[in-house]
């Protein structure tokens, strides 16, 4: 076999990257998608290395950022750093992308004939690949299809069945174009796709908002643990903080932005010498029966949520411990981080007021964020998005926090050390936002909302539970027409 054939899927794997932002060509997604299916459908003897040539480009392309982060921020070698990214990218590929070969196998096991069985069969294995990804490898919930739908009409389905059931109709319309290939129904695929792409702009209404800050104070990331530089995060902390509007009401400052923990002397001068520190919701290290937590403090309530999802070969190193010590970037305070509890209860501002407080990655998980916002009337999302460097990271990043805010109507303050920083509306609007490496603070109001919404009560269940059971029941029926094909004695 000729590597050159490999470059042909390679590509078509990259391409639906430019699907998501920052560069939001929505449609690519759809062929990247169409070309797979027709790979994991096709007779071709290279079916393997075909598919795992499309996962390299997908996977490859969609999280490059992780290559910025060991090699700019790790100071290690180019040579090393591209030996533990192909690692990691081999590895997504191997457990999230090479699983789907069995398609072909259980589709000659189901032996059936009708084509729209053919193509609910197909889109339900392909959303129950995706619910692995949730919980494979820690969960790596990255690149989820149905984030695509943002700003456009379909946008509409998250708050009832959530992003999982755009991604359905993404494998659905794949499908039907793929099995019914120049066939009246192949072109009806092409015109709902072309459809379901119809921009949307959500308004947004303030209704008895409350004011807030958000804090992006944009420090070096490759001098923050350096001895002595905790002096200038402090002093530019405090200078932003004196340009807080006397009536705010809440003032968020990002992930683990002081590098030292709760539990410092520093840290606690740094609160008590700030009058406004009440109003705070700040990222803070925290040391717990001698385990290190990146944790959402509450100064006026003593409250803390622990940062439950953490991101691999960045807080914590998966697989191979031997890889701590071999470059600089293992060795950083915030490169051995444990899990936080999954049974946490939320946080408290103002008089009272609950709000669910996701950290960095916990905003990819719909149904972790979900349980939060069960009681929740606010988001509070802090993250530390300088290690993704000028990537595509953050981009997607806010993405998939507009995805969060639409699921579960809820209004969201994100806020990041360096970018982007917004105020996100119960629609996944951006209200406002700071661009990426700004140093400013971001005013502005949110409501406060108690709805919630169908996905956040029963719909987040719905897309799953139907396509485990259209997996069963097609499964079920063709073993029942072999028994009955059987002949008795």
């Amino acid at each position: 076999m000729k590597i050159i054939r490999l470059i042909t899927p390679f590509l078509f794997g990259l391409i639906g990257i430019f699907s998501f932002a920052p560069f939001s060509i929505k449609l690519f997604i759809f062929i990247s998608y169409a070309y797979l299916i027709n790979l994991l459908l096709s007779k071709n003897s290279n079916s393997f290395w075909n598919v795992f040539a499309w996962g390299l480009g997908h996977w490859g392309f969609g999280m490059s950022w992780i290559i910025v982060s060991v090699y700019y921020y790790g100071e290690t070698t180019i040579a090393i750093s591209l030996l533990i990214y192909t690692l990691l990218i081999t590895i997504l590929t191997l457990v999230f992308t090479l699983p789907l070969l069995l398609l072909k196998p259980l589709l000659k096991f189901i032996n059936t004939k009708n084509n729209l069985t053919q193509v609910l069969f197909i889109s339900s294995i392909l959303i129950i690949s995706e619910l692995s990804r949730y919980y494979f490898l820690n969960g790596v919930p990255w690149l989820i299809p149905g984030n695509i739908y943002l700003d456009t009409y379909v946008q509409n389905i998250y708050p009832i069945f959530g992003v999982t059931a755009a991604s359905f109709l993404i494998y659905f319309l794949c499908s039907l174009f793929i099995i019914y290939r120049n066939k009246n129904l192949s072109y009806v695929a092409l015109i709902i796709i072309v459809f379901s792409l119809i921009p949307e702009y959500k308004s947004f209404d303030i209704d008895k908002g409350i004011k807030i800050s958000i804090v992006q104070p944009a420090s070096d990331p490759f001098l923050k643990y350096e001895s002595n530089y905790y002096y200038q995060i402090e002093e530019n902390l405090d200078k932003l903080i004196t340009k807080v509007s006397d009536d705010t009401k809440l003032i968020v400052v990002p992930e683990a932005e002081l590098p030292y923990p709760l539990e410092s002397s520093r840290f606690n001068n740094f609160i008590k010498k700030n009058a406004i520190s009440k109003k705070m919701l700040i990222g803070a290290w925290v040391y717990d029966d001698n385990k290190l937590y990146n944790s959402i403090y509450s100064p006026k309530y003593n409250e803390l949520y622990k940062k439950s999802h953490l991101v691999p070969f960045g807080e914590y190193i998966p697989f191979i411990e031997g890889f701590r010590g071999l470059i600089d970037f293992f060795d950083l305070p915030m490169s051995n981080v444990s899990h936080g509890s999954k049974n946490q209860q939320n946080i408290h501002i103002l008089d009272g007021i609950e709000v669910s407080s996701p950290i960095c990655f916990d905003i990819a998980f719909p149904n972790t964020v979900r349980k939060m916002n069960k009681s929740s009337l606010l988001m509070v999302n802090i993250s530390n998005d300088t290690w993704f460097g000028d990537s595509i990271g953050p981009y997607q990043h806010i993405s998939i926090a507009r995805v969060r805010a639409l699921e579960n109507n809820k209004w969201t303050i994100r806020s990041t050390n360096d970018g982007v920083s917004a105020i996100i509306s119960n629609k996944g609007t951006i209200v406002d936002y700071l661009d990426k490496g700004r140093s400013d603070i971001l005013e502005g109001q949110v409501n406060l909302t108690d709805e919630r919404t169908f996905y956040s009560l029963i719909g987040y269940k719905f897309i799953h539970l139907l396509s485990f059971m259209i997996v069963f029941i097609i499964i079920s029926l063709s073993l029942w027409k072999n028994f009955l094909k059987k002949p008795l004695n």
